[in-house]
């Protein structure tokens, strides 16, 4: 009975896994400043940024997927299936409530969270294992440093590049033919920004491909089934920007009409190499939208534009609470598991 039950649960966070994939692409607003532009028709759109996605999701995620499956735990410590399971409810629940609040929360921090507290509670209470060696303190360090630093990083690139762009390019434009000009030739730059940019977001996203890793370093699946799931994630994530994705993009670009190519291919250049960085040379999973939402900070200061502290100020403190209050969930869900004698 008990090995049914954990056949149907592997099953059910395989299926979760590739819902996951197709809820990265069908909320993913990346290519919305492409599609406000009108450079390309809306379905070519889809069509690149979904492709992007894809490709990012089959060829570069494995270092973001291997730290979260396996790396930021301590040694001789695996992911049971009902760790797993508590840790995907626990993420959910927590970003269905940051939707009601209207909050934009990260599902990285969610997820992490959610595997911290699983993990402190199955040392406790199950493993026999010290809290203190429960982790690789340096790996899950490293993840939670680089979610502050990688939106202040978002922020003074983006400042410093538009500076450059407006020094050395923009100012140098006179009257609005000369402006026009520009920004055509920029929304054609935005194009291959946005692919960039999309490339790394389907290589960082760490919520589908973490899940499946972990399924592989526990000995639930083996190496050839992870690629092929990667490979099915990969198609989910191009067909959740395709099919359901257009919707959050078209609402986006409708209030994105006044604003310039050349604003968001600075935005969208300076989060993906934000992105890029964090995942080529450190394996860490950091939030796409915090990087955005300081990359616009970032634009908005060097523009001289007014910046809205008070709505800042609320979305940071929801995104600090999110891995406590993560955490604190999965652990108690998972201890409810065990005390029914799952483990």
């Amino acid at each position: 009975m008990e090995f049914e039950i954990a056949g149907i649960i592997v099953i059910f966070l395989i299926t979760l896994a590739i819902g996951l994939a197709f809820s990265i692409g069908a909320n993913d607003e990346t290519s919305a400043p492409l599609a406000a532009a009108g450079t390309l028709k809306i379905r070519m759109v889809l069509i690149i940024g979904g492709a992007a996605i894809a490709f990012g999701t089959i060829f570069l995620s494995q270092g973001v997927a291997s730290m979260v499956g396996e790396k930021i735990l301590g040694p001789g410590i695996k992911y049971t299936i009902f760790m797993l399971f508590a840790v995907l409810i626990s993420s959910i629940i927590w970003l269905v409530i940051g939707s009601f609040a209207g909050i934009p929360l990260s599902s990285t921090h969610s997820l992490i969270g959610s595997i911290f507290g699983v993990v402190i509670v199955y040392a406790l209470f199950y493993g026999g294992v010290d809290p203190a060696t429960a982790f690789n303190w340096d790996k899950l360090g490293s993840v939670v440093i680089s979610w502050f630093l990688s939106p202040l990083f978002g922020l003074l690139v983006t400042y410093g590049l538009y500076k450059l762009i407006e020094k050395f390019y923009l100012s140098k434009k006179k009257g609005l033919n000369e402006i026009e000009i520009s920004e055509k030739k920029f929304a054609w730059a935005l194009v291959i920004a946005i692919i960039f940019a999309e490339i790394w977001v389907g290589a960082n996203s760490a919520e589908a491909l973490g899940i499946l890793y972990a399924l592989y370093s526990n000995g639930e699946i083996d190496l050839v089934t992870y690629y092929f799931f990667v490979v099915i994630c990969a198609i989910l994530a191009f067909l959740g920007l395709y099919i359901a994705g257009r919707y959050v993009i078209r609402n986006l670009a409708s209030q994105l009409t006044d604003a310039r190519p050349s604003d968001g291919f600075i935005i969208q250049l300076s989060a993906a190499i934000i992105l890029m960085f964090c995942t080529v040379f450190y394996s860490v999973p950091i939030s796409h939208s915090h990087v955005i939402v300081f990359s616009i900070i970032g634009l908005n200061i060097a523009q001289k534009k007014e910046v809205d502290y008070g709505k800042l100020g609320k979305m940071f403190v929801f995104w600090v609470l999110t891995f406590p209050l993560a955490a604190l969930m999965a652990g108690l869900i998972y201890f409810g598991f065990l005390s029914f004698g799952f483990y």
